[in-house]
């Protein structure tokens, strides 16, 4: 498996809204709606990012990872390091990809001196969240249809 990562451009947002679209096929109230939306989005995670890589795996797109590390957290106005997005392509899932990803963005957390990383994943995403369970982090709260996770560093 060749793998290549490469910093986010514009040229590549359609094929991003086709991970999100696949990544989030099997629990679309996570997703984007479509792909007016899911562009916007694209846009939003850019602005609100230290760290925006597109993983490639044999030339094509997997996925792609999100991280703010200068994030001010609403619930108790730390900044953290907030994993906004990782998403991959259901095809290349199992391969070990989303820890390679989650492990980069904990080593850019890091790198950028904050002691803790959290993210949103979706309350019925059970696979999701035990995932996160395996690496480390835990449960604080829940609020709608989501839970939030933290992991000291």
């Amino acid at each position: 498996m060749d793998l290549k990562l490469k910093d986010f451009e514009d040229q590549y947002i359609d094929q991003l809204i086709e991970v999100i679209f696949d990544a989030y096929k099997d629990y679309p109230e996570y997703g984007e709606p479509d792909a007016k939306s899911a562009k916007r989005y694209i846009k939003w995670l850019k602005k609100h990012s230290t760290l925006f890589k597109i993983l490639f795996v044999n030339n094509e797109i997997a996925g792609f990872i999100v991280v703010d590390a200068n994030w001010k957290d609403n619930f108790d106005g730390k900044i953290v390091g907030e994993i906004h997005e990782i998403a991959i392509k259901k095809k290349f899932w199992n391969r070990g990809l989303g820890k390679y990803l989650l492990n980069m963005a904990l080593e850019h957390i890091k790198e950028k001196g904050r002691e803790v990383a959290r993210l949103w994943v979706g309350k019925k995403n059970k696979r999701a969240i035990e995932f996160y369970e395996k690496q480390g982090f835990k449960k604080l709260y829940e609020r709608w249809n989501w839970v939030r996770m933290e992991k000291r560093l």
